[in-house]
């Protein structure tokens, strides 16, 4: 019997709303690499956001100067929580997120949120977004405590541990089917998908096109 939930956060729950391209622009302007082909920098930044490990934007920006052969200035961290300001300026929750996340907390079903990105980038869109008071742990690959992304087991330990619940009494619902669909199931938990339900053939998972439905999903099939 399912009795808890863990959420992803981008794509599900809300979200970067703007155009992650031009982000990505404004910080080739900020450390005058316009020289660097923004497609190339573009890159290196998806690749360095994207590993395990303790991450942090000051910390996946010099890996990326490093890369193109840069030092970085001492301003660096100033640098970054201006750019994490600008990030959270288009953060925008997912349409019923807030109404859906109340009536669980409410309820009483213990709910952990599960997401990867940089630790402080992923905080502050949570901080924007106000659902922090809802989750009974928060998870952030790029948090040193956790270190690891999904589809890695460990964050999903993390979560039964934080949740005091049996893979199998928790349902993860997400938007990324490597990530979170099929890391979900490989420990042992089901698993609701947000996007189209070709995306998740031959998986057995149930998939939903927004917020309404799943959370009439999560009441009429899992009874929370």
């Amino acid at each position: 019997m399912v009795r808890a939930i863990c959420f992803d956060l981008d794509g599900t729950l809300g979200g970067y709303a703007g155009d992650f391209h031009g982000f990505l622009a404004l910080l080739r302007h900020e450390l005058m690499l316009q020289a660097c082909d923004m497609n190339r920098f573009a890159e290196y930044m998806r690749e360095e956001l994207g590993r395990d490990g303790a991450l942090t934007l000051a910390t996946v920006l010099t890996r990326v100067l490093s890369r193109l052969d840069q030092r970085p200035g001492t301003d660096l961290e100033n640098l970054a929580e201006a750019a994490i300001g600008a990030y959270v300026e288009e953060v925008r929750p997912a349409d019923g997120a807030e109404r859906m996340l109340a009536r669980l907390h409410a309820a009483r079903v213990p709910m952990a949120l599960v997401s990867n990105g940089a630790i402080d980038m992923q905080r502050a869109a949570l901080k924007k977004l106000g659902f922090a008071r809802y989750f009974r742990c928060v998870l952030i690959s790029g948090d040193r405590d956790v270190a690891v992304r999904k589809p890695g087991p460990r964050i999903f330990a993390l979560a039964c541990t934080g949740l005091e619940a049996a893979p199998h009494e928790i349902v993860m619902v997400g938007d990324s089917v490597q990530a979170d669909i099929r890391g979900a199931l490989d420990h042992g938990m089901a698993a609701v998908f947000v996007g189209s339900d070709a995306e998740v053939q031959g998986l057995a998972v149930p998939a939903v096109g927004g917020i309404d439905p799943l959370d009439l999903l999560l009441q009429e099939r899992f009874g929370l």
